[in-house]
């Protein structure tokens, strides 16, 4: 069940945390995307190992049901917000997680060209998106939700093949993460 998520995400956390940064995950934050089913557990497990977190879900419905819950702590309506409730958060030593509404194809790789320009930069990157299902679980980028819920019905190969081109974009960013130096698990 979810403790058993929680407990999982957090350890990986917590070992992350020992092993590149002392075990002190203060001031720092990480970049995942993904809240649907094992994902969901993330935002909670990083703020109870002393890590914030960004958590990019391309389903508001998401977003909103673990704001309810208690596992995100809050939204931000664009990532510049993201980003100033992460620096407020590490300037007063303190974890907070954050959910954006948007596709991880998409702002992965804003987010390393930020980083690369001197900017923000997360201490660990990470993903929890379906990707091992592109038919069903990775929203292509530029495509509405619901272009890609009625695509999924009617020609489920194209969502595939526009969602594995999506797919390469992310792990493409996430590797220019990993060549930064940032961990990525």
């Amino acid at each position: 069940g979810s403790q058993g998520i929680v407990q999982g995400t957090y350890e990986t956390f917590a070992e992350a945390g020992r092993q590149h940064y002392g075990g002190d995950w203060s001031g720092k934050w990480i970049l995942t995307a993904g809240l649907g089913g094992m994902g969901g557990a993330q935002p909670l497990a990083a703020t109870m190992a002393g890590a914030s977190m960004l958590a990019i879900e391309c389903q508001p419905s998401r977003i909103e049901m673990r704001l309810r819950t208690g596992y995100l702590d809050v939204q931000a309506r664009t990532l510049d917000e993201a980003l100033a409730i992460l620096a407020r958060a590490a300037d007063e030593r303190r974890a907070v997680s954050v959910g954006l509404a948007g596709n991880a194809a998409e702002v992965f790789p804003e987010l390393l060209k930020r980083a690369r320009a001197g900017g923000p930069q997360p201490a660990l990157v990470t993903d929890q998106t379906s990707a091992h299902d592109p038919a069903h679980g990775y929203l292509p980028e530029h495509w509405s939700l619901e272009k890609w819920q009625d695509l999924q019905r009617r020609d489920p190969e194209e969502v595939a093949l526009s969602a594995r081109e999506s797919i390469r974009r992310q792990v493409h960013a996430i590797l220019g993460f990993k060549a930064m130096g940032i961990p990525c698990v």
